[in-house]
């Protein structure tokens, strides 16, 4: 699955301001709260109410705001789950004391136990929302170089586990310099933009994308035998060749793309299927851009300077 996919950089960022604004609302909650206990004055008759938790400034914008950008982890449902705990808690302490009856130290302590434990929930899911902000190529919404190690890894280790294939894919946008040279860098933008939508439009939701480098980018395919794999890049190969890129004032331009395939196997690295990929990208430049070339299918690789 691409990054574009399932949240953009942008959408995060703003969650990721929200959160913090929630949080210290709930700090603040937390101070009044304790202030009521400990100097006796009047508790916020909303947090006597069963659905206080929802009443909150913290619980108003985790109940009411849809974030299915923050929906793909543990820590935004856990949240949910220590927020309403730490209210019921908060309840019952607050009844205790206007009731006359005195809080012990056990009921004190479970409450703040639960306070503790919503705090790290909410710390786990704003270190979560930066290290995706740090791991997405924001031009394209696709994954970067930072994470591309570490996931290809995953996906040798399940590999290896199941025994279904996985190539790699080294996608490079031919003769993309003389787009910046003649249109400008913002039009250059543009293009790389428009095609990884276009690619993100027609890999499937598991395959994942990455910006390698420039106008360079690898995909990973998971359970995918090569002779699909060669054929569905032919025939984006094609698709790509033929689709319009609208440049506004600049008008409408197409860009080919080169590919070069390899399989992962068991008793490779990861980095060497990125190697032979990357080589057989070579290949694919030195035979006239604009094609697929199988790293199986091809001897020694031209050198990089030969394209």
């Amino acid at each position: 699955m691409t990054f574009s996919s399932q949240f953009s950089s942008s959408a995060l960022l703003v969650a990721l301001r929200e959160l913090g604004a929630a949080n210290r609302s709930h700090l603040s909650w937390l101070k009044d709260l304790h202030r009521a206990m400990i100097c006796g004055g009047a508790p916020n008759p909303a947090d006597l109410l069963a659905d206080a938790h929802c009443r909150c400034k913290f619980g108003q914008w985790y109940y009411q705001r849809d974030y299915p950008e923050l929906r793909d982890g543990a820590w935004f449902e856990n949240i949910g789950v220590f927020h309403r705990a730490m209210h019921d808690g908060a309840r019952a302490l607050l009844s205790k004391r206007n009731g006359g009856q005195p809080v012990s130290a056990d009921e004190y302590d479970a409450f703040m136990d639960l306070s503790i434990r919503f705090k790290l929930e909410v710390s786990g899911l704003q270190t979560s929302i930066i290290s995706k902000v740090c791991l997405v190529d924001h031009l394209t919404g696709v994954w970067n170089r930072n994470g591309l190690l570490h996931k290809l890894q995953q996906e040798h280790e399940r590999m290896m586990r199941s025994g279904a294939a996985c190539c790699v894919c080294m996608m490079d946008l031919d003769h993309f310099k003389r787009v910046n040279d003649e249109f400008g860098h913002q039009a250059g933008d543009t293009v790389l933009h428009e095609a990884i939508r276009f690619f993100n439009g027609k890999l499937r939701k598991y395959d994942a994308i990455f910006r390698y480098g420039g106008e360079e980018f690898l995909f990973c395919l998971p359970n995918a035998e090569v002779p699909d794999v060669v054929n569905t890049m032919q025939r984006l190969c094609a698709e790509l060749a033929a689709h319009p890129i609208d440049l506004g004032n600049n008008g409408i331009v197409h860009i080919t793309a080169s590919f070069g395939i390899a399989a992962m196997t068991p008793d490779e690295t990861v980095e060497d299927s990125i190697e032979k990929a990357d080589n057989a990208l070579f290949c694919a430049k030195a035979s006239g851009r604009n094609q697929v070339c199988l790293w199986d299918c091809i001897g020694e690789p031209p050198h990089p300077g030969d394209q």
